[in-house]
């Protein structure tokens, strides 16, 4: 379902169009594939995604965790605070390999515009990332998903949910939320409820 406003990526549920995006950006901008992987398995925002250097990424190879200073949002808390997410092997492998003969003053994605020489660039806008996803899954055909910055931090959500037969309440903690019903219209629990209800009735018509 789409939706308008502000922020109104959503959540991607289905596996096969999760993986094609991925499949495109790898192919297509690898540099985009990186921070959108490391934002499904980490559940970080675009916008702290963004602001992650090589020197970062050797550190959590060599931890196992990355940790960033997440922004402060209206649904979280008033000021940035820390936050650990830990790192599968798969992420790790596609890391080595992404910073192997790069420099840790480089960004993961530095701006084509940005301040800055050559490969030292600033970092890309958030906005910018988030329309490099939009185009990726309009390239793969997907029209009736919103996708964008903040799809890959959905999409961790729901896929916790799932994994953790649909408590809320632990993806609430994983997103410090300050309530369960923020979790889920943020990861599209809402319009999940509302589909499953209209199938309640099927069989009484």
């Amino acid at each position: 379902m789409k939706k308008s406003g502000k922020n109104t990526s959503i959540a991607i549920k289905d596996t096969k169009q999760l993986k094609r995006i991925q499949s495109y950006l790898k192919f297509n901008n690898y540099r985009a594939y990186v921070l959108f992987v490391i934002g499904l398995v980490t559940g970080y925002r675009g916008g702290d995604l963004v602001e992650l250097t090589i020197a970062d990424l050797r550190e959590s190879i060599k931890s196992g965790e990355l940790i960033v200073l997440e922004n402060k949002t209206e649904h979280t808390r008033k000021h940035k605070f820390k936050r650990t997410a830990y790192l599968n092997e798969k992420l790790i492998d596609i890391l080595k390999e992404f910073v192997r003969d790069k420099e840790d003053a480089e960004y993961v994605y530095p701006s084509k515009k940005g301040k800055g020489s050559g490969k030292y660039k600033m970092h890309i806008e958030r906005e910018s990332l988030g329309k490099i996803y939009k185009k990726a899954a309009i390239k793969c055909g997907i029209t009736d998903v919103a996708v964008g910055t903040h799809t890959p931090r959905k999409t961790f959500g729901y896929i916790q949910y799932i994994k953790s037969n649909k408590d809320i309440y632990y993806v609430q903690k994983l997103f410090c939320h300050s309530s369960p019903r923020v979790t889920m219209a943020y990861i599209g629990i809402d319009d999940d409820i509302l589909k499953e209800s209209a199938e309640n009735t099927e069989e009484y018509m």
